[in-house]
């Protein structure tokens, strides 16, 4: 007897949070708030997928679309996801994992007609060669139009102490001297902190030229039922020194900005603020701390302080991009790249 085949249904938004709390490689990126603001910032608009046997959920995919206006094709992204890893159960076979993929290609792009995108979850600690075995037996090739992803996460599942005899030697010393340097912390999620955190971002991007493509101010909007923000700020004799801001979903909390002035790198904030979130994030039952993805080219310094805490290297495998042939897609894809080269034109400008 052989397994009975998937099948793919769209769900409503307002089931999407209980659906997606099933799963334990859950990230921000496939939460309910993020995913609607993150569609709608391109004006394109978000599918709730589910991947079911016999009526039972084994894959869940929150699915951004922007389409071309009167022709309803255009590019589909799934950013870490599909869900693939049920809580309480083992991870998912690579026949379970193929299954999953073919199902998710032959609804979005083979019946949908879009280019299908996707990249896995880095929490899901997935192998990135035998997934890119299994994707390209599935009909999906690499591609360098998304955005990869490359991190370090620490797990919570140890001790305080463990977690800090884990830490670099020099890490941990700077960390011990910023803890005597009667350094003060606060935490939450009010407008006083958000607009004194925003206070010392803009400082920074000033002093470093530099403008996110996606702000605080974006993130500080989102409200919803399976994303939470907290913004951490270190204080001395009153004045702001350095602050942090991290976002939760499922069992993961992430980093997502942090902002550290002349004052604060003296005495070691940064490295404070780190810790704090940590701590936060395990008294919270949370299972990793990602920190925010790590760029050895871009930004070495920063990737250097977080591969010093000795956390788990985690990488998003993929991106991988299932399409076919035809003047649809060939349309699509120059839409695309004439439209990232006035994006490219913009930024120099």
């Amino acid at each position: 007897m052989t397994d009975a085949p998937l099948s793919v249904r769209a769900v409503d938004a307002s089931e999407w949070p209980t659906i997606s709390a099933r799963f334990r490689d859950l990230s921000f990126e496939q939460s309910l708030t993020y995913g609607t603001a993150a569609a709608g910032r391109i004006g394109g608009r978000m599918i709730c997928l589910v991947i079911e046997r016999d009526g039972k959920v084994l894959s869940a995919a929150l699915v951004r679309v922007k389409a071309l206006p009167l022709l309803g094709r255009g590019i589909a992204w799934v950013a870490s996801g599909p869900l693939m890893q049920r809580i309480g159960l083992s991870d998912p076979s690579e026949e379970e994992v193929a299954a999953i993929l073919q199902a998710l290609r032959a609804e979005v792009s083979g019946r949908m007609g879009h280019i299908l995108r996707f990249r896995l979850a880095g929490i899901g600690l997935y192998d990135g060669e035998a997934t890119a075995r299994i994707a390209a037996a599935s009909g999906y090739v690499p591609t360098d139009r998304a955005v990869a992803y490359r991190s370090i996460a620490i797990d919570l599942d140890h001790t305080e102490a463990e977690l800090m005899g884990r830490l670099d030697g020099k890490w941990r010393t700077d960390l011990r001297y910023a803890l005597k340097s009667e350094l003060t912390v606060e935490c939450g999620n009010t407008p006083d902190l958000a607009a004194r955190f925003l206070k010392l971002f803009d400082d920074i991007q000033v002093a470093k030229g530099f403008r996110p493509d996606v702000t605080p101010e974006f993130h500080f909007a989102l409200s919803g039922p399976d994303l939470s923000h907290d913004i951490l700020l270190v204080t001395k004799d009153g004045q702001d020194l350095a602050g942090i801001v991290i976002g939760t979903t499922g069992r993961t909390v992430i980093y997502l900005y942090g902002a550290t002035a002349d004052a604060g790198r003296r005495l070691r904030a940064g490295y404070l603020l780190t810790w704090e979130g940590i701590r936060l994030a395990r008294s919270r039952g949370m299972r990793w701390y990602d920190l925010g993805g790590v760029d050895f080219d871009g930004n070495p310094d920063v990737a250097r302080f977080k591969q010093r805490m000795n956390g788990v290297t985690i990488v998003g495998a993929g991106p991988f991009e299932a399409t076919a042939s035809g003047p649809v897609f060939t349309l699509i894809r120059g839409l695309e790249q004439v439209r990232g080269a006035l994006r490219r034109r913009k930024g120099k400008g």
